[in-house]
C-alpha cells in the first residue's frame, strides 16, 4: 500500500526521505487482501482522519526533520485508508502549509496514493495546485478488480476506478498534472499475462507498478503466493517480449532488475536504491512515527515505536531500536543468500518478505522462488538481445555492494 521511494542522484538530494502521511485512517472499499484492515494489523484503533493537533505540529516537525538529517529531498506522500476521504479544504489547507514552511529549506514533492473511486474536477484542481503526482491503485481486468477490491456493501469499484484514473489521464494530457501511476497487486492467475496487456493497451497506463505480497514468513498467502512461479513467469515474459522495445515502459519490480543487471552504472545506482529502500516514515492520524506501513502488521514492535511528532524529528526515529533493527537486517545476510548468484542485485529481498517472528530478518525472502525466476528470465533476455555479454554480467553480479544502510545511515546521522 505504501509509495515506493523515490531515487535521488546528487550528492545533496541522496538525502531523501519519505515520509508516508496517514490523512485518513478509513477506507470506503473492503479489499480482502489489505494488511491495514483485514488482516493482521488494525487500523480502525487510531482516529479516523488526521487531528488538528497532529496538522498544527507537523510542519515544525518536517522543519527539525530537514535541520537535524540535513536532508535535500522530502517526499511526502498523502495515504491511507483512502486519503480522499479528506475533506478538500484540509487538503488544501494542510498542503499549502506544509509547502509554504519548507519552502528554501528543502525541496518538497507531493504524491497520493488512491483508490480512484472519489476523483473528481475539484480534487484534480487541487492536484494541479499543488503538483501531486497520483497514483491509482488498480487490480486488473473487471472481474479481477470487482472480486479483490469491492466495496463495503460487496460491489465492485472498477467502473469508478477506471473512471478516475480516465479523468486524470484527461487533465495529465491537458498538462495540468506531471504524473499518473497506477499500483497493481498482483494476483496469480492462468492468464497473468494479461494483466499488463490491459493495463498498457486498454487503460493507456504508460508505466504499471507492480506490487507483490509484504507478508513475511508467518503469512501462508505470501508462501502460497511464491509457488505459483509459472503465473508469474508469463507476467515476465509478456514484460520482456512486449513492454522493451520499441517503447520502454518501467514495470517496477522487472524494470529494476533489468536495470541493475543492464550495467555497471545501474548495479551501483541499484545498490545505493536497495541501501535505503527502508527510508520511510509513516506518520498516523495521531502522530506516531513509525515505519513503513507495509512492515506495521507483521510484529507489534513496529507499529509502537513509542515515538511521536510532538516536539521531535526524524532523528527520534532513527535512534529508536526498532530502526537500528531494520539498518541492520539491510545488511545482513542470510546463510540461504550466501553465495547466490543474484544477491548483489536482490539483497534478499524485500524486508517484510524475510521477516519471522521466530527468527526476524535472518531468513531469505518469502518470494524467493519468484525474484529468481526474474532474474533468470531478465538476464537471458539481455544476453539473447546482445545488451551485455555473460561474462560482464558475472563478473558485475561478483562484485561487493557498493553502498550499505550502514553507510546511509552514517550520511543522515553526522
Amino acid at each position: 500500500m505504501s509509495a515506493t521511494p523515490v531515487p535521488t542522484t546528487t550528492s545533496n538530494e541522496a538525502l531523501s526521505f519519505d515520509i508516508v502521511l496517514k490523512v485518513a485512517e478509513r477506507c470506503n472499499l473492503a479489499c480482502d487482501y489489505c494488511y491495514y484492515y483485514m488482516q493482521e494489523f488494525s487500523g480502525y484503533k487510531n482516529k479516523a482522519f488526521i487531528t488538528q493537533e497532529v496538522m498544527d505540529e507537523l510542519p515544525g516537525f518536517l522543519v527539525r526533520s530537514v535541520n537535524d538529517l540535513k536532508l535535500g529531498q522530502l517526499h511526502v506522500v498523502f495515504h491511507g485508508g483512502e486519503p480522499l476521504l479528506l475533506k478538500k479544504s484540509i487538503f488544501d489547507s494542510l498542503c499549502t502549509t506544509i509547502r509554504n514552511t519548507l519552502e528554501g529549506k528543502v525541496k518538497v514533492a507531493f504524491a497520493i496514493q488512491t483508490n480512484g473511486v472519489l476523483i473528481d474536477e475539484e480534487w484534480i484542481s487541487l492536484f494541479e495546485k499543488h503538483k501531486f503526482k497520483v497514483g491509482v491503485s488498480i487490480d486488473g481486468s473487471r472481474e479481477i478488480h470487482d472480486r479483490r477490491r469491492p466495496d463495503h456493501a460487496g460491489r465492485g469499484s472498477y467502473e469508478a476506478t477506471v473512471r478516475g484514473l480516465r479523468a486524470l489521464q484527461a487533465a495529465a494530457s491537458q498538462g495540468r498534472l506531471n504524473n499518473v501511476g497506477a499500483i497493481c497487486v498482483v494476483h496469480p492467475s492462468n492468464e497473468s499475462d494479461k494483466l499488463l496487456e490491459h493495463f498498457v493497451r486498454e487503460l493507456g497506463i504508460r508505466n504499471p507498478n507492480l506490487n507483490f505480497p509484504r507478508g513475511g514468513w508467518d503469512n501462508p498467502d505470501a508462501v502460497k503466493w511464491n509457488q505459483e512461479v509459472e503465473s508469474h513467469r508469463k507476467l515476465v515474459r509478456y514484460t520482456l517480449d512486449q513492454l522493451i522495445y520499441p517503447q520502454f515502459h518501467f514495470v517496477r519490480s522487472i524494470s529494476d532488475v533489468l536495470l541493475a543487471l543492464r550495467s555497471t552504472q545501474g548495479a551501483e545506482f541499484n545498490d545505493q536504491r536497495k541501501s535505503r529502500r527502508h527510508h520511510i516514515a509513516t506518520i498516523s492520524s495521531e502522530g506516531d512515527i513509525l515505519v513503513d506501513d507495509n512492515m506495521l502488521g507483521l510484529d507489534e514492535r513496529f507499529a509502537n515505536t513509542g515515538v511521536k511528532i510532538f516536539g521531535k524529528s526524524l532523528r527520534d526515529l532513527l535512534e529508536s531500536p526498532t530502526w537500528q533493527m531494520l539498518n541492520d537486517a539491510i545488511d545482513q545476510v542470510p546463510a540461504e543468500c550466501q553465495g547466490c548468484e543474484w544477491f548483489r542485485s536482490c539483497r534478499s529481498g524485500e524486508l517484510f518478505n524475510r521477516y519471522s517472528k521466530a527468527e526476524g530478518f535472518a531468513k531469505k525472502s518469502v518470494l524467493c522462488d519468484t525474484i529468481k525466476m526474474i532474474h533468470e528470465e531478465v538476464a537471458g533476455f539481455l544476453v539473447k538481445k546482445t545488451r551485455v555479454s555473460v561474462e560482464d554480467l558475472a563478473g558485475r553480479l561478483s562484485q561487493p555492494t557498493t553502498s550499505t544502510a550502514k553507510d546511509t545511515y552514517q550520511a543522515l546521522m553526522k
